[in-house]
């Protein structure tokens, strides 16, 4: 199981987060021989210029903490980051879940330096399936439907994607071949694609179902906690050592220079490993399925 090597593998890194005060020094020669800078590629979203906001105070934190120059690069989706971050171009970066597993499994030395907390301090999350709240009520009613069900769906390799929502339907009896899937892009775009009731049913995260519950979004079933995103590290440029002190330094981040960040205002926790055999089951179950989805 990719789980248990996952653990094995990274095990002796959840160590380093012993430390309260760590010191980076410059490698030998860097005042006079210019760094070549590292990579940073966080999250693809679907607003471009609102990931560069989100992400510039981290990648000034994580700068300063490494003393090494270190630029943000974009992808315009998963699959394109996925590429690139084997292919060497990235040396940090954020990951969903499944996209780590994912990673993982083309790139086995990849690191796991920590996990980005949720706003309520926790280290997991939900998928949901949402609806209109003039919509469906529960998920038995599919069974009376006249017309075929519709689901908007995040990227193919976003957890809360296909793999998460079919899981979902699964459970509550529903063939996914009988549904009529489509991608719409980022959470909030499935969101709003299922409030104007262009679908019946989407997939998103549990926090963006919060934020449009006002709007009219109403939750019809969630997932057992998933793991929480991950910001990981190609061995390549970043040796052990390096990453073990950037660890510490992260997770004893004091509360004032949190608050200076967008992503990772909430703090980071030492990465496990325990619920990524949740996302291995739900990736095998819905396997099948994911040629079905409208690109």
């Amino acid at each position: 199981m990719v789980s248990q090597a996952l653990c094995g593998s990274l095990a002796q890194l959840v160590g380093a987060a012993a430390a309260l005060c760590v010191l980076f020094s410059p490698t030998p020669g860097s005042a006079t021989e210019p760094a070549q800078a590292l990579i940073y590629a966080p999250l693809p979203l679907e607003n471009a210029s609102l990931t560069q906001a989100r992400n510039q105070p981290l990648v000034e934190l994580l700068a300063r903490l490494l003393q090494r120059p270190l630029e943000m690069r974009l992808y315009p989706d998963h699959a394109a980051l996925l590429d690139a971050l084997t292919d060497g171009d990235v040396d940090l970066v954020e990951l969903g879940p499944l996209p780590f597993l994912l990673a993982r499994e083309r790139m086995p030395d990849l690191r796991a330096v920590a996990t980005f907390r949720e706003a309520d301090g926790r280290t997991d999350y939900r998928c949901v399936l949402v609806a209109p709240v003039d919509g469906l009520r529960a998920l038995f009613q599919i069974a009376g439907l006249e017309q075929p069900l519709t689901l908007a769906l995040t990227r193919r390799e976003s957890t809360c994607g296909p793999a998460a929502s079919f899981w979902l339907l699964a459970e509550h009896g529903i063939e996914p071949t009988a549904v009529q899937a489509a991608y719409e892009g980022g959470h909030g775009e499935v969101a709003l694609a299922v409030l104007r009731e262009s679908f019946m049913l989407g997939g998103v995260k549990d926090r963006v179902a919060r934020d449009f519950h006002g709007l009219g979004l109403r939750v019809l079933a969630a997932s057992q906690p998933v793991p929480g995103f991950v910001l990981a590290a190609s061995p390549a440029r970043l040796g052990a050592e390096e990453r073990e002190r950037l660890q510490a330094a992260l997770l004893a981040l004091p509360e004032d220079q949190r608050a200076m960040l967008q992503n990772g205002q909430h703090g980071f926790a030492p990465f496990e490993c325990r619920l990524f055999a949740r996302i291995e089951a739900m990736r095998a179950l819905t396997a099948d399925w994911l040629d079905q989805v409208e690109p």
